[in-house]
């Protein structure tokens, strides 16, 4: 659930922009291999997935911060954010706890 967590959170949006709207009103299409989620931020910084996580988000001068509420607290991951125009990929290892591999892909 955890790697769930993170990788939703990563793709949420990992790679979307460039402006200083960070994901703001974008959604994500995250996959780790055996599991697909969807991510979706809010223009008003709040964070959910379709795997049932929620919280925040913040990005400033070019890092993005996701603060996911778990049983144990909130949890938070930063990461830098890259560019991503709708239908683009990426892959990365960065918003995974555990080093799994996401495909990260901008739906809207």
């Amino acid at each position: 659930m955890k790697t769930i967590l993170t990788a939703a959170a990563a793709a949420f949006g990992l790679a979307s922009l460039a402006m200083a709207d960070g994901p703001a009103g974008h959604v994500y299409e995250v996959t780790d291999g055996e599991n697909t989620w969807q991510s979706t931020f809010s223009e008003d910084g709040g964070y959910s997935n379709s795997a049932g996580s929620e919280g925040s988000w913040t990005y400033e001068g070019g890092e993005l911060c996701l603060h996911i509420e778990a049983e144990e607290g909130t949890q938070s991951m930063c990461n830098s954010w890259e560019e991503m125009a709708v239908g683009e990929s990426m892959t990365t290892t960065d918003w995974s706890q555990n080093g799994t591999e996401l495909t990260i892909t901008r739906i809207a």
